[in-house]
């Protein structure tokens, strides 16, 4: 599904690193400017302007980009530079793992980002989806996963038909005349040697 409104996932990432600085017991609130060279950092990048200015950077409006998100050491490196950081160097793993829930879509029922999130549907990375993070994911009367996807594909119940088979594998189930007609042979066979 393409989304009329592009989304900078890196700026969602920094947002979501300062309204998380709480949990990770910051001393003050992360600014601005502090959240987005950590972001930067967890793709590798010294500064946002460096990351932004790479022809080969991160394409900001992808929904998979947490995939490609952290750089523990770079976040080191970072945190080490700044003046003032509300932010301690063994807390980079923990800095990391929030970069990556803030860079994935907020699910659809509830809201929350997380790196555990799972598209609906048979969606390859780089295409756009709607996403249900794993809480969400557990209803079983919304969503279900199909009899032939891989397992980790999830779909709404109402995209699934009473079989349990998406759109693409519809039918699979069913016999041909041909399955049926070999079938009804094989019957009349066994009854007759029966």
């Amino acid at each position: 599904m393409r989304h009329e409104i592009e989304i900078d996932y890196t700026k969602q990432a920094a947002d979501h690193l300062r309204n998380e600085s709480k949990r990770l017991g910051a001393s003050s609130e992360i600014k601005s400017g502090h959240a987005h060279m950590l972001v930067a950092a967890a793709f590798g990048y010294s500064t946002r302007k460096a990351m932004q200015d790479d022809p080969k950077g991160p394409y900001f409006h992808d929904q998979w980009l947490g995939n490609e998100a952290g750089d523990i050491e770079k976040i080191k490196e970072v945190i080490g530079r700044m003046n003032g950081a509300p932010v301690q160097l063994d807390q980079a793993p923990l800095i990391a793992s929030i970069i990556q829930d803030g860079l994935m879509p907020a699910c659809i029922e509830c809201g929350t980002h997380s790196s555990q999130s799972s598209p609906l549907g048979d969606v390859k990375p780089g295409n756009d989806a709607d996403w249900v993070c794993p809480s969400c994911a557990k209803d079983k009367f919304q969503f279900g996963r199909c009899r032939f996807c891989d397992s980790d594909v999830l779909h709404r119940l109402d995209d699934l038909d009473d079989q349990g088979l998406c759109k693409e594998h519809k039918g699979e189930l069913d016999y041909s005349e041909e399955d049926l007609d070999d079938m009804e042979s094989y019957i009349e066979n066994v009854q007759k040697d029966g």
